[in-house]
C-alpha cells in the first residue's frame, strides 16, 4: 500500500499494493499530521463543557438514563413545562430544560466520536495483530541454529514473554514448605 495526499493535501489516500495483503503496510503519519490530529482532539475537548471523571463506584451508584427511560424523562419534562409546580424547589424549569438540551447535544457528539473511536480501535487491533504475528516469526527464526550469536541477547529478552510459570502445590495446613 502506498499513502498519497489528496488534491487538497490534507488526508492520506491508501492505494492497494497488489503484493501486500496487510493493511496499512506502508502508511505513516508524519510528525506534522500526528500533531495536527492531537491538536484537533484538544480543540474538541476545549469546545466541550467541563467533563466529569467518575470513579467506577460513582458510576455504579447513579441512576441510568437509557432508551427505555428516555420516554419517561421526556414526559416529565413536558409535564414540568405545563405545570412548573411539579418540579422540586431545588430545580428550576430553565435548568431542567437546559440539562435536557445539553444531554441531547452531548449524545449527538458521542455518536460521532464513538464511530471514529470504533474505527481507531479496529485499526489498532489490526495493525497490532500483524506486528505481533511478525514478531513471533522473528522470534522463531532467532531460535534456529541459523541465528547469529549477536541475536542471543535479544532472543533471551524475547524468551521472557513465553516463560510458563508453574504453580507450587499447596502443603496441607495452608503453608508451603
Amino acid at each position: 500500500m502506498t499513502a498519497n495526499q489528496t488534491e487538497n493535501g490534507s488526508t492520506p489516500v491508501v492505494e492497494d499494493n497488489p503484493g501486500s495483503k496487510y493493511p496499512f503496510a506502508s502508511v505513516t503519519l508524519s510528525d506534522e499530521q500526528l500533531g495536527s490530529v492531537i491538536n484537533k482532539v484538544n480543540e474538541l475537548k476545549g469546545l466541550l463543557p467541563p467533563m466529569p471523571d467518575l470513579t467506577p463506584k460513582e458510576r455504579q451508584r447513579m441512576a441510568k438514563l437509557g432508551t427505555k427511560t428516555r420516554g419517561f424523562t421526556d414526559l416529565a419534562l413536558e409535564t414540568a413545562k405545563t405545570d412548573p409546580g411539579v418540579l422540586p424547589q431545588s430545580v428550576s424549569l430553565g435548568t431542567f430544560i437546559a440539562q435536557d438540551e445539553l444531554l441531547r447535544d452531548l449524545s449527538l457528539v458521542q455518536t460521532h466520536v464513538a464511530g471514529l473511536k470504533s474505527k481507531l480501535d479496529d485499526a489498532l487491533l489490526q495493525i497490532g495483530s500483524h506486528i505481533y504475528g511478525v514478531s513471533r516469526v522473528v522470534y522463531a527464526v532467532m531460535k534456529t541454529d541459523a541465528a547469529k550469536a549477536k541475536l542471543q541477547e535479544q532472543k533471551a529478552a524475547m524468551k521472557q514473554r513465553f516463560i510458563k510459570r508453574k504453580s507450587q502445590p499447596a502443603v496441607a495446613g495452608g503453608t508451603q514448605a
